[in-house]
């Protein structure tokens, strides 16, 4: 499915979730202030807007909350700014805000004005970031190889109630689970492969991208 998203802010970390939204087949429109931080984004972002994004009535202007989420990845030496953004944004009714921090006490202070995730550049690549917008199945992704991911997410609904000797995920999808996660917290590790798959369990998987789409484990 489709999803629709404002990036605020194109410097390398904003480009970089832009990049793999945009390669998952999603809209993006990138807000920035810098003509050249624009032109450059332009070359790959079909709308590009140079405004001031503290500006309240151009928010007010973006219906914000016809976006799926919005991120904000203005520059840690302007978090003064990300502040207000993130403060304008809840008042706007953005369904989700993502926003990048610096420090720690930055990050309490963007989750204490509405900010519903937080990430560090230094610890959160871009692409990780757009993975895990792009599925509301996915908990956690990390890629492992040019092609290659591992996944954490929430039991499918086709899995639930089947045994890993049903599905026979690795032989069918050449997808290897590589821990099952019960509501308890146990970690189950290497799956038994008659255990049968709960609603509520965690999966962590490793594959080839093109065979985790698939399955629609990397987007929906």
């Amino acid at each position: 499915m489709k999803k629709q998203f404002l990036i605020i802010g194109l410097g390398r970390f904003g480009s970089s979730v832009a990049h793999t939204l945009i390669e998952g087949g999603h809209v993006v429109v990138g807000i920035d202030q810098s003509e050249e931080k624009i032109q450059k984004a332009s070359e790959e972002i079909n709308d590009v807007i140079k405004c001031d994004a503290t500006d309240a009535d151009i928010l007010e202007s973006m219906d914000i909350p016809s976006y799926d989420a919005v991120i904000v990845c203005i520059g840690e030496k302007y978090i003064q700014n990300s502040i207000l953004v993130t403060l304008l944004l809840k008042e706007k009714g953005a369904k989700k805000i993502i926003a990048k921090a610096g420090t720690k006490t930055q990050g309490r202070v963007l989750q204490k004005v509405g900010a519903d995730t937080v990430v560090y550049p230094e610890k959160d690549m871009g692409e990780r970031v757009a993975r895990n917008l792009m599925s509301s199945n996915i908990i956690d992704f990390l890629r492992v190889g040019s092609n290659m991911s591992i996944v954490e997410i929430k039991t499918p609904e086709m899995m639930v109630g089947k045994s890993l000797k049903e599905l026979n995920l690795r032989n069918k999808y050449g997808v290897t689970i590589i821990s099952i996660k019960n509501k308890n917290n146990e970690i189950i590790t290497p799956p038994d492969v008659n255990y049968k798959f709960k609603e509520d369990d965690v999966l962590t998987l490793i594959g080839e991208d093109n065979l985790l789409k698939k399955l629609h484990f990397t987007e929906d």
